[in-house]
């Protein structure tokens, strides 16, 4: 059954709705993978948000917020909280979605980290990219995830890099939090207030794949 593009922008029903939106690229070029998830519970009118930039020979570099307050979400998917404002812009369902940060997270000196404290560097960290499709999206249990093409920068710290690349991105809905692309490898657990993001760059296949759990 075809994917209906009203299921790409954020859900208007009623009742309690917990909605997923995922972004992702791995540039070999560069050493740099790049994974941003976005949560939003209805019933709470809450989110939570990560963004992970990690490579080969780069550190982890995290932002993350468990917990952000929404009155009302917007058709853009955007929040201003402390040190971060985010944005995600469906400009054609199914086809082209944009991704804007501007924050402050940190630099892990390792990835164990995530689990912990996250105590780290103050980073500087921006995102100004587009994701276009390449194929068709497929479904999944909760939703749906597609193949695009990645196409911008990338800012950490004095750093900026031009990316045009290949990436992934999912969306995901129901009534309760649920997986997302399970891992199959070694794999990296962040933990997002009682919630536990794992996610699993795959420098090999250039390509991430990553679950929720809690």
């Amino acid at each position: 059954m075809p994917i209906d593009p009203i299921d790409d922008l954020p859900h208007q029903r009623g009742g309690s709705v917990v909605e997923q939106w995922q972004f992702d690229f791995w540039s070999p070029a560069h050493d740099l993978g790049g994974w941003t998830h976005f949560t939003y519970d209805s019933a709470s009118r809450s989110g939570w948000y990560v963004t992970a930039l990690i490579g080969v020979h780069r550190p982890l570099v995290l932002v993350v917020d468990p917990k952000i307050q929404i009155r009302e979400l917007s058709q853009y998917l955007e929040f201003r909280a402390e040190g971060i404002w985010a944005q995600h812009v469906c400009e054609t369902p199914l086809e082209h979605w944009s991704v804007g940060l501007e924050a402050f997270g940190v630099s892990l000196e390792t990835v164990e980290d995530a689990m912990g404290d996250q105590w780290g560097d103050r980073t500087g960290v921006g995102l100004d990219l587009e994701w276009e499709r390449v194929n068709n999206p497929e479904p999944t249990d909760a939703g749906f995830r597609q193949r695009c093409s990645v196409a911008g920068e990338v800012l950490i710290d004095q750093e900026v890099i031009d990316l045009n690349v290949e990436g992934w991105r999912s969306r995901s809905w129901g009534s309760t939090l649920g997986l997302v692309d399970r891992p199959t490898g070694s794999c990296i657990p962040i933990r997002v207030g009682t919630t536990v993001l794992t996610v699993e760059p795959d420098f090999s296949g250039q390509r991430w794949r990553g679950h929720l759990s809690e």
